[in-house]
């Protein structure tokens, strides 16, 4: 079954009907989902499809906590990723079972569950069971409670100061066992167990970022996204899955880039770059952006419908239009008037462009050399960096051919 484009014309499409019905309670309520009736909705997608960007857009959007029961919290989205790219879940939850209980005292073993680990004045000793589905691996991790609340503050919820409370509580995590072990590691840097923190890698710096992000791990976040952006090209050279991180995590990293540095970035399989370029067109159409890279935005675009140029406001009276439009303003300059097209759609245009250009990539440089403008050395005029090359200039005399 070939995958959707998400991209594309069908794609694009087929996302923002997904996510008006991920908005709705009573279509994710229901066990049983007419992926049939929604893929006769948009040509070109069968149910399957359907069904399956769903769930990548559940993980990718990160869909809120649900409160299942005392105790029991059970994320509605998975969103720990395991090295393989696969889907994770973690859950908090409490449990009758003696052997499941967290312990407040002391527990024999840190990292690997060897050792000794006093909480001290860190409060009771924490246990988290952690299971790794892909592997069949189950392994336990300690940690004070006052340490694990201040580095991953999505647990401060759930672990009050009250002891006894903590007793009642079990943490469960559903995710890669190696990812987990980095991420204590990281908690219990500076400290007698870690006295390094532990290293990024271009093959694990998804899934922690990822898993950093629903623990609620701001400093982590913050190092993984750095690391993105100074080496992204050696990232999505490995067998990462890319399309797990959500939508703000892109704003982050594609924020960090400059246009230069994202269009030199080495993505054969388009893992990332795309998506970069696609925040950065976002961008252009903001009213309030302005950066180094484009002085310019899109905020204004129309087209003229005399000279069919693409234009802004601000460009309106700098570019010329055709000849019959010309005037002279009150201090004797030469000036345009542009005509607007009412039947212009920049969404429409904006499809058309990646229809045509293929890659957001070139959509987005379309773009750009259509909003941001240049002076010619020769002839003066100002022009759209789209048309670069076009003056008519021509530096030798007129030649008439009496034939």
């Amino acid at each position: 079954m070939a995958a959707i484009e998400p991209f594309s014309r069908v794609g694009v499409t087929l996302d923002l009907i997904l996510k008006t019905l991920i908005a709705s309670p009573d279509f994710n309520s229901q066990n049983v989902k007419n992926w049939e009736a929604i893929a006769r909705l948009i040509p070109g997608t069968n149910a399957n499809q359907c069904a399956r960007r769903y769930e990548e857009l559940m993980v990718t959007l990160g869909f809120p906590l649900q409160l299942t029961g005392k105790g029991f919290i059970a994320p509605a989205v998975s969103t720990l990723t395991s090295l393989s790219g696969s889907e994770s879940n973690t859950q908090v939850s409490s449990s009758s079972d003696s052997n499941k209980k967290i312990k407040s005292q002391e527990q024999p073993g840190a990292l690997g569950g060897t050792g000794g680990a006093d909480g001290g004045e860190q409060g009771p000793m924490m246990v988290i069971h952690v299971c790794d589905e892909a592997k069949n691996l189950k392994k336990d991790f300690y940690c004070p409670r006052d340490l694990l609340i201040k580095e991953m503050k999505y647990f401060a919820e759930y672990l009050s100061t009250d002891t006894q409370r903590c007793e009642e509580v079990d943490i469960s995590v559903h995710c890669d066992v190696q990812i987990f072990d980095w991420l204590i590691k990281y908690v219990k840097r500076g400290t007698k167990e870690v006295v390094e923190p532990p290293v990024l890698e271009a093959n694990n710096v998804v899934s922690i970022l990822i898993s950093s992000d629903f623990l609620k791990m701001d400093t982590l976040v913050q190092e993984c996204v750095e690391y993105c952006h100074h080496n992204m090209t050696a990232i999505v050279s490995t067998n990462c899955n890319m399309n797990c991180i959500n939508d703000h995590l892109i704003t982050r990293i594609s924020d960090l880039f400059s246009h230069s540095e994202a269009d030199d970035i080495k993505d054969r399989k388009d893992k990332f770059k795309s998506k970069i370029f696609a925040k950065k067109l976002e961008c252009l159409f903001s009213p309030d952006y302005s950066s180094p890279d484009s002085p310019e935005n899109a905020s204004t675009l129309f087209r003229c419908t005399i000279c069919k140029r693409l234009l802004t406001v601000n460009l309106e009276k700098k570019v010329r239009c055709m000849p019959s439009r010309m005037t002279i303003d009150r201090w004797g300059r030469l000036t345009y008037s542009h005509v607007r097209d009412p039947t212009f759609d920049v969404n429409n245009y904006l499809l058309e462009l990646k229809v045509q250009l293929k890659q957001w990539r070139d959509v987005y440089w379309r773009i750009w050399g259509t909003i941001n403008v240049l002076t010619c050395s020769r002839c003066g005029d100002v022009f759209p960096v789209t048309e670069f090359g076009h003056c008519r200039y021509h530096p030798e005399p007129p030649q008439f051919d009496n034939n």
